[in-house]
């Protein structure tokens, strides 16, 4: 069979198993058996075997678990909900202050949990409220919340990462510090967007009546801060320093989380063992879904269809830009449509080996992956946070929800541009890491 009959074959498969609403994990198995048995037989069996195996008995991966279990216990003993109510007092007198609060909040839950679904779950129900009230657009209330939510994905410590840079086959370490300027200057364009619209349109974000708070009000929310700062230079600090790598700082990050819950009186039993069974359901699907991705990769190889679309790819009489935007064009389009795990498991083992043929920078490209992964998150008309969101706020309209996504897309297509045209932005830091 021709390669790329093979590879539509696959992909046109692939996708049509996702639509049955099969866990992505199942699909990728149940394929990847079959395809294998096709290509090459009964043996086939065996190399599954031996390469789900071999796929996640990696030390990297122990970063996931312990990743997830910091986020849980910062999440169920109350510690997250702690530091945004703390950052919202260094908000000072600003135009659509409660946007602003929330995206600032976001970035901050960012670095205590990977989780994007659940920061928009908290946003949501807390913040969402309080601009309804205020008489906030929709377009400013709802927007900032899917903006804050996403910020989770590019600010580390983030799961996605990790996942991404093990299927990309890119040093992990370096991935999760490339992400950093990225996602904070995402921030930025966040609350730069918020304050001069709500400036231009006072009436998108009605002027509040408050009371200024004082420094020393602020100086009390210290005690909550810098404990959390600490925290986050032991889990991003030390990987760029080179002390430790993601699964020892990922290890060090969850015993300081649990550290930090018991010394606010906010850790017990109940709660760890809530986390632990947290921990070991996202954690198993997630290592599932990386020994499917293997297999899958096995069938492409198998075929020659990853060799040679690269190939083909490579031999386009076009700048390798255009193809590095054809690429975020794909993933763009499927995000409206699949989850951003499922994507990478479908384009990763494609793309990587068009960009080794191209020389393409593999940390830069993946930090563009990563936007466009954030943006599946939120984009219609079947971005998952859209639906936590609905979920957790059922009286908001689906329309306005799809509306109020229009500028936050926009921004992180800024975004994108912003960092494919300046590659420092994703290179730099990495650059200076201690080795």
């Amino acid at each position: 069979m021709d390669w790329a009959v093979s590879l539509g074959v696959l992909l046109g498969s692939l996708l049509l198993t996702l639509a049955t609403g099969l866990p992505v994990a199942i699909a990728f198995f149940g394929l990847s058996v079959v395809g294998l048995i096709v290509v090459l037989g009964p043996v086939a069996l065996t190399l599954l075997a031996a390469g789900a195996f071999g796929s996640v008995a990696q030390f990297v991966f122990i970063a996931v678990p312990l990743f997830v279990l910091m986020g849980e216990i910062l999440m169920r003993s109350g510690i997250a909900a702690m530091t945004i109510d703390a950052a919202d007092k260094w908000i000072g007198r600003v135009p659509a202050r409660l946007s602003v609060s929330t995206v600032a909040g976001g970035a901050v839950f960012a670095t205590l949990s990977g989780s994007s679904m659940a920061a928009v779950a908290v946003f949501g129900s807390t913040m969402l409220p309080e601009m309804q009230r205020k008489r906030y657009a929709p377009e400013f209330a709802v927007g900032s919340v899917l903006a804050a939510g996403g910020l989770a994905v590019l600010i580390p410590p983030s799961g996605l990462a990790v996942l991404l840079g093990a299927l990309a086959k890119v040093s992990i370490a370096k991935l999760l510090i490339a992400i950093v300027v990225p996602g904070f200057l995402l921030a930025a364009l966040y609350a730069l967007y918020f304050v001069g619209r709500a400036a231009l349109q006072p009436h998108l974000a009605p002027p509040e009546e408050t009371t200024s708070i004082s420094w020393r009000e602020r100086g009390k929310t210290l005690w909550l801060l810098i404990p959390l700062s600490l925290l986050i230079l032991i889990v991003t600090g030390f990987i760029f320093l080179g002390l430790a790598t993601p699964s020892e700082a990922a290890a060090m990050g969850a015993i300081a989380s649990a550290i930090l819950a018991a010394a606010y009186g906010r850790f017990s039993w109940p709660i760890l063992r809530e986390s632990l069974m947290a921990t070991v359901a996202t954690s198993s699907m997630v290592l599932l879904i990386i020994a499917g991705s293997t297999a899958f990769s096995q069938i492409l190889a198998a075929t020659g269809a990853t060799s040679k679309f690269a190939a083909m790819a490579a031999g386009l009489p076009v700048a390798p830009w255009i193809i590095v935007v054809g690429m975020q064009a794909v993933m763009f389009v499927l995000g409206c449509f699949i989850d951003g795990v499922s994507i990478m498991l479908i384009t990763l083992p494609i793309f990587m080996p068009v960009a080794a043929a191209l020389g393409l920078d593999p940390i830069w490209l993946c930090v563009l992956f990563m936007i466009q992964l954030e943006l599946g998150g939120i984009t219609p008309p079947f971005g998952l946070s859209l639906f936590v969101l609905k979920g957790v706020r059922p009286e908001i309209d689906v329309r306005d929800i799809y509306r109020s996504v229009i500028p936050v897309v926009l921004i992180q297509i800024i975004l994108s541009a912003l960092v494919m045209s300046f590659p420092a932005l994703a290179t730099w830091l990495p650059q200076l890491m201690i080795r």
